[in-house]
């Protein structure tokens, strides 16, 4: 696997994101770009997303302290603005508990933090249904070890779909 923030602005603020998400007993899982990175696609990104539950944002409210101890503007809990200026996304999926509790660790910037499974990944991204999401999942399959059942689970008929259609595209 790669590690995504090698050559990143991105590593300060998501270390700090989850150094707070730990103190506060957040679960959390990284998402988006850099979770795509790590399982296969070199690609721009210009934010950190993560999910977390339900209760993070009140958590986070509650806490104005920690969160400026770990560099981030108190008054934004729904995104989280550091004093990087890189903007961190707390994105919400009806599957958060699940998707958290099936996340692996990985080691990123000398740190082992919690990242999606790849297969959760791709399930958010075929949601998502935007061309950069179809062109990572395309990224992830070549990488391998993406079992189509696992997939198949996580998503509608129409997005499974669409995933066959990207699985069929990316191995000519």
């Amino acid at each position: 696997m790669v590690d995504a923030t090698d050559d990143l602005d991105l590593a300060r603020p998501m270390l700090d994101a989850v150094a707070l998400f730990e103190e506060l007993g957040i679960d959390y899982a990284l998402i988006g770009g850099l979770a795509a990175m790590y399982y296969g696609r070199a690609r721009f990104t210009e934010d950190v997303d993560f999910i977390t539950p339900d209760d993070a944002e009140g958590r986070l409210t509650a806490n104005p302290e920690a969160m400026r101890l770990h560099r981030f503007d108190p008054s934004c809990t729904r995104k989280l603005y550091p004093d990087t200026g890189v903007e961190i996304d707390l994105w919400r999926d009806r599957f958060v508990p699940d998707m958290i509790a099936r996340a692996r660790e990985a080691v990123l910037a000398g740190r082992t933090i919690r990242i999606v499974d790849p297969h959760d990944l791709i399930a958010m991204k075929l949601r998502a249904g935007r061309p950069q999401d179809d062109y990572d999942i395309s990224e992830i399959l070549k990488r391998g070890d993406v079992d189509d059942a696992l997939v198949r689970e996580r998503v509608t008929d129409e997005e499974y779909g669409r995933f066959v259609g990207i699985r069929a595209r990316s191995s000519r």
